[in-house]
């Protein structure tokens, strides 16, 4: 029935003409309900990553998981396709404000004034800051405007600019600070990477290779400076991932000697010693260099976690510990097939009988969309920074490996991080 041009919705007699009057429902819009929609998003949201945990329920995780997901496909059909297309053409710029924010710490100068500030007294504290050349106010003032479209700051009143829930994440002090990975990751040296993916899609090598012709860890050892970007990016993953894996693997609570093979600075293997209050004895195995610098990381930790450090090279030979749970943590996905299994190989010569060997890595084929497509960003950054023999694989990938190499009982636990955990024990009597 149409009256006045318009269609009437004839809800009489209907169950939801008994719980609402007829006079509003004919006034329910479709934006209502998105709007409805949006706003319940919005709330989820905010509950499942609240403080002090970061960390939401599983059914609050799958939930929301599932929200988000609508919401993107449903923007995907609303939002012109030439936008969508001009918007990603120039995304890095977006990460390029992200970066140079974080680079010029103006999060940790809002944090520690606790207080909006205009562009000119940011000028002034950063020029403070930094001691070098004073950087252009004009440029700052554009960069700090666009950075509040972003998301990355808001815009006060009087036109001053403070911290939004975002950027609390790039404050050094902050318990599970992204300042280094956004430092990594949207620095510099990581756009010059990216780049040379355009020559990569020819030669098949990596960015990395492409623009310092030596993949990354030949270089890591030569340069210093870049090698305690790397390793202080790589950190703040850790710490950030977990908290979700440690919860999502009770059996961690069983372990008494914990070995981290590759552990980097030792972030992880710290996080899993302090949520257990030290009661597990942990060792950190890795690349001499790589050892040098955990030692001043884990110097500055005065929670008396109690980390063993050991240096040397999986590829050749691992050391006979005490320990009787193994820990994969971002290792073999960075190795061919035939490196994956020489690497286990070498793990089942030192464990025991009822050791267990946890393989923890991105998992490809076991999330929604959005974090798969946050996987495919992973295996483009893999493909600038790693060899090209570096890949991100499925479950039964894994599983092949591990038994190729002597483990056995292989099963997955999924983990709120994005990360799956494989667990195997090895065939020994």
């Amino acid at each position: 029935m149409i009256a006045n041009g318009k269609p009437k919705v004839n809800v009489e007699g209907g169950k939801l003409a008994k719980k609402f009057p007829k006079n509003i429902l004919s006034k329910i819009k479709t934006w209502h309900i998105f709007l409805s929609l949006g706003l319940f998003s919005v709330v989820l949201g905010y509950i499942s990553v609240a403080p002090p945990t970061d960390l939401p329920s599983w059914p609050l995780y799958r939930l929301n998981s599932k929200v988000w997901q609508s919401f993107e496909n449903w923007g995907k059909h609303v939002k012109p396709y030439h936008i969508r297309v001009m918007t990603t053409a120039v995304q890095h710029l977006e990460s390029r404000a992200l970066y140079m924010i974080t680079y010029l710490n103006v999060p940790d100068i809002l944090h520690r004034v606790e207080k909006p500030l205009s562009c000119e007294e940011l000028k002034e504290l950063v020029d403070q800051e930094s001691g070098l050349e004073p950087i252009s106010l004009p440029f700052l003032c554009r960069i700090l405007h666009a950075a509040s479209h972003f998301d990355i700051l808001q815009e006060a009143h009087e036109h001053k600019y403070d911290l939004t829930p975002l950027s609390q994440y790039l404050v050094a002090s902050h318990p599970r600070s992204l300042k280094h990975y956004v430092l990594l990751y949207a620095g510099d040296e990581s756009l010059v990477i990216s780049t040379a993916l355009s020559r990569s899609l020819y030669s098949g090598l990596s960015g990395f290779k492409e623009t310092y012709r030596k993949e990354l860890l030949p270089q890591l050892k030569e340069d210093p400076v870049f090698r305690e970007i790397y390793d202080r990016g790589l950190g703040d993953s850790s710490r950030l991932h977990a908290p979700a894996i440690i919860a999502d693997y009770p059996p961690f609570s069983s372990c008494k000697h914990i070995c981290d093979i590759g552990g980097g600075m030792g972030s992880f293997l710290h996080e899993v010693l302090t949520y257990y209050a030290h009661g597990i004895e942990g060792t950190n195995f890795d690349l001499p260099d790589v050892i040098t610098n955990a030692k001043g990381f884990l110097k500055g930790k005065a929670d008396g976690a109690k980390i063993n450090l050991i240096a040397g090279n999986f590829t050749k030979q691992l050391p006979k510990t005490s320990c009787d749970c193994f820990i994969l943590k971002d290792i073999l996905q960075n190795w061919s097939d035939e490196d994956a299994a020489l690497i286990l190989s070498n793990l089942y010569g030192v464990v025991n009988k009822g050791n267990r060997v946890l393989v923890i890595e991105t998992i490809l084929h076991t999330g929604s969309f959005s974090e798969e497509r946050l996987k495919s960003l992973m295996d483009l950054t893999m493909m600038a920074f790693n060899p090209s023999h570096s890949r991100l694989r499925t479950e039964e990938e894994i599983y092949f490996l591990l038994e190729q190499s002597g483990f056995v009982e292989a099963q997955t636990y999924p983990t709120r991080a994005g990360y799956s955990i494989v667990e195997a024990f090895p065939t020994k009597s």
